[in-house]
């Protein structure tokens, strides 16, 4: 299960960022390539991303007046005002799968289709159906079976479509190769057909129409009967190609209308055009969510966190990850076709799977001296190159796929926002600063600023998370950490408090709440790793005070990684299919061990580590060559309902496949296209969920010395001293 980390949101789908700094007005601008939140089917790439007559959707800033507007002339300009936010979409064409798979052409295809195509809108990220063909009439899709997908059903069985459809098959005649079945809603019969399987696509292929929308006899089911066999018990029928949209939930789009903060401006059959109805004033915070619509909303880097200018920020839209289901993070599509062998290169802010904290942007896609992730292509000899020279070529050789990653300085939260120095941050700190390790996209704490030993990051507060815990309470820090307060003393301004771990105490201390950082502030070390006396807790308590009904301490900045669980990277290790080739104080070079062939299939899957793979498009679907095709990372990721027993639903969509729509209405949906990168908030990364990691992929199988605690005597001469401490104060 997929859970955001203590303290913050949930995980989030992003698009790429843009510096305010180095980006014109006109270059605001996200289509279904660069922001997961849009509906991406990979075999149409060409005509998603076409500079003209494109499909699918658009994001764009447009400045009206020329006055304050984004980008590099006022880079610290953080309003976006009214009609400047434009949110476009146009419909595109789909071959119904039977025509496709079975490569029928006008004049095969059966004439109760209507024809070989239907047509399809993506509207605020999910694809609906154009009724009609008219972009202004749309459908819930309720399912589409892709060319590989079947059903097996035998005579009394019912085939659960979703959104209260259903198939049940009456009768199957084996000697006479038909079925009769029929489609109900919501128990009530729709419509009924005996179809023969006899070779014949006329024959096999039912449709049904109904009146709805603007118009008469629309299509609105079909289903193909691929056979009639005998089992060993049963006679069955195999139903394959089925299309059903919901005819009874019909969203009609009007000039005028209001949708989610936007107004209609212009709507026509093949297009919608909808501009933001206020003005929109972004919180320049990378903790603060700047929503636009109901789900979608813009993530930027506090002010000053751009490239260059003291005013300038990072700004990229997202999609919170708040409803259960099966997601895909992606990245950054590549076309064989139009890219070089150097153009294989992605980033933390072109591949979701990649951590990417935002106020650190310009150190992290820098062409020198970058922090964080990478993976590249690398070409070896020569020959067999991925690219546009060798645009069908599918094969990344041996050491060919390279992942690096270089570990990045952070301020400990209590030194950020307190706004300490060298000279005033507490000495038990070992100065201002730690260091992080993306692996695998992941975040480690990096032992002795080390990239080679590595530490969960088990908690780390936010600047503006506190925890108020009276005498007595249990926070639970996770991964069987505990911090337990054993008295507080509000006349003394002092807390007595212990930390544990799987109910055995590490630490215990005395902070007394005076106003001095030095006084306020809890550390604690231990050996581990290949260092000594390593610092694995901060705490500060901020106050100390009386509630309604009891004293209370607040603890803020709380800071805890896992000493007990490290892993140590070496030269020739092997990871997930890479081998590690370098390593350093600094970061860590990782290639392929064995050749990866892909399969170019839009439908598939090719795996290069336990769970992340190249997705493609098929053969000859990028822009111009017969041969070329489409190609970009991506990794899984399930977010769970905590409040429901069993598996959440698989809503994940590849392609241009969907499922069943789990919430009803027509804007709001489960159903999601490929997802770009997931993120929480504070860190931008869904791998920074730091306090649900798995283990580290390699561990040192040794349990490292715990230190005593400091009052490390008997529990009743510790609480009568202790007692005596907290009234006697200083």
């Amino acid at each position: 299960m997929v859970l955001p980390p203590l303290g913050l949101a949930a995980p989030a789908i992003c698009g790429v960022p843009f510096d305010t700094n180095a980006t014109s007005s006109d270059g605001f601008c996200w289509d279904a390539t660069t922001f997961g939140g849009f509906n991406y089917p990979v075999n149409k790439h060409r005509d998603f991303v076409a500079s003209e007559n494109w499909w699918g959707e658009r994001l764009q800033y447009i400045d009206k007046d020329g006055q304050d507007k984004l980008g590099k002339d006022n880079p610290g300009n953080h309003v976006i005002g009214e009609e400047e936010l434009v949110y476009s979409t146009r419909q595109f064409s789909n071959k119904y799968e039977l025509v496709s798979d079975l490569e029928l052409n006008a004049g095969t295809t059966p004439a109760e289709l209507g024809g070989m195509f239907y047509y399809k809108l993506a509207w605020f990220g999910k694809p609906y159906i154009a009724i009609e063909n008219d972009a202004r009439q749309l459908a819930n899709i309720v399912i589409s079976q892709g060319s590989s997908d079947k059903k097996e059903l035998k005579a009394g069985e019912t085939w659960d479509l979703g959104k209260g459809y259903s198939l049940t098959v009456n009768q199957v005649d084996v000697e006479g190769n038909k079925v009769w079945f029929s489609l109900s809603k919501n128990g009530e019969e729709l419509e009924s057909g005996i179809v023969e399987a006899d070779g014949t696509v006329e024959n096999q292929t039912f449709t049904a129409t109904a009146d709805f929308g603007d118009g008469k006899d629309q299509l609105y089911f079909i289903t193909y009967v691929d056979s009639v066999f005998v089992s060993s018990f049963y006679s069955f029928a195999v139903f394959k190609y089925t299309w059903l949209i919901d005819k009874d939930d019909i969203l009609i789009i009007e000039n005028g209308d209001e949708y989610q903060g936007f107004e209609v401006k212009e709507a026509s059959e093949d297009m919608i055009v909808l501009k933001n109805s206020k003005s929109i004033t972004l919180n320049l915070d990378k903790d603060k969510k700047n929503y636009f619509t109901d789900s979608w909303y813009f993530q930027t880097s506090d002010e000053g966190k751009g490239s260059t200018s003291p005013a300038g920020y990072i700004i990229f839209p997202a999609k919170e990850l708040s409803n259960p289901g099966n997601y895909t993070l992606r990245g950054v599509p590549v076309d064989t076709n139009e890219s070089s062998p150097d153009d294989f290169c992605w980033n933390s802010t072109t591949f979701g799977g990649f951590v990417y904290p935002v106020n650190k942007h310009k150190d992290f896609v820098a062409s020198e001296n970058w922090w964080g992730e990478r993976l590249q292509y690398i070409e070896k000899d020569g020959q067999g190159e991925l690219g546009k020279n060798n645009p069908g070529n599918h094969v990344i050789g041996e050491e060919e796929l390279v992942y690096s990653t270089r570990q990045f300085s952070n301020k400990y939260e209590l030194v950020s926002d307190l706004g300490l120095s060298a000279s005033t941050t507490p000495a038990e700190l070992g100065g201002m600063f730690y260091y992080k390790l993306s692996w695998f996209g992941k975040q480690y704490v990096t032992i002795e600023n080390d990239a080679t030993q590595l530490a969960n990051l088990i908690i780390s507060q936010n600047s503006s998370d506190k925890k108020t815990l009276k005498a007595g309470d249990t926070w639970d820090l996770g991964k069987g950490h505990s911090l337990v307060v054993n008295q507080v003393d509000v006349e003394g301004n002092k807390v007595w408090f212990s930390l544990f771990k799987n109910a055995e105490e590490l630490e215990s201390g005395i902070v007394e709440a005076d106003g001095t950082v030095e006084n306020q502030t809890f550390t604690a070390t231990a050996d581990f790793g290949d260092g000594k006396d390593q610092l694995y807790f901060v705490t500060y308590v901020d106050s100390v005070f009386v509630s309604a009904t009891d004293s209370v301490a607040v603890f803020k900045y709380t800071w805890l990684i896992d000493r007990d669980n490290t892993m140590i990277i070496e030269n020739g290790d092997e990871y997930q299919g890479f081998e590690v080739k370098e390593t350093s104080k600094d970061g860590i070079v990782l290639k392929n061990s064995k050749s990866i062939t892909l399969n170019l299939d839009k439908d598939i899957k090719n795996y290069f580590t336990d769970s992340w793979y190249f997705q493609t498009s098929d053969e000859g679907k990028g822009s111009t060559s017969s041969s070329g095709y489409i190609i970009y990372p991506a990794t899984d990721v399930v977010i769970e309902d905590k409040n429901a027993t069993d598996p959440a639903d698989n809503n994940t969509l590849t392609g241009e496949n969907n499922v069943t729509d789990k919430v009803s209405g027509s804007n709001e949906s489960e159903n999601i296209s490929p997802d770009y990168r997931g993120a929480s908030p504070s860190e931008i990364a869904f791998a920074g969920s730091e306090d649900n990691n798995n283990h580290p992929a390699k561990e040192t199988g040794e349990e490292s010395p715990i230190k005593l605690p400091g009052f490390g005597i008997i529990s009743g001469i510790m609480g009568i001293t202790v007692s005596w401490a907290l009234r006697k104060g200083k």
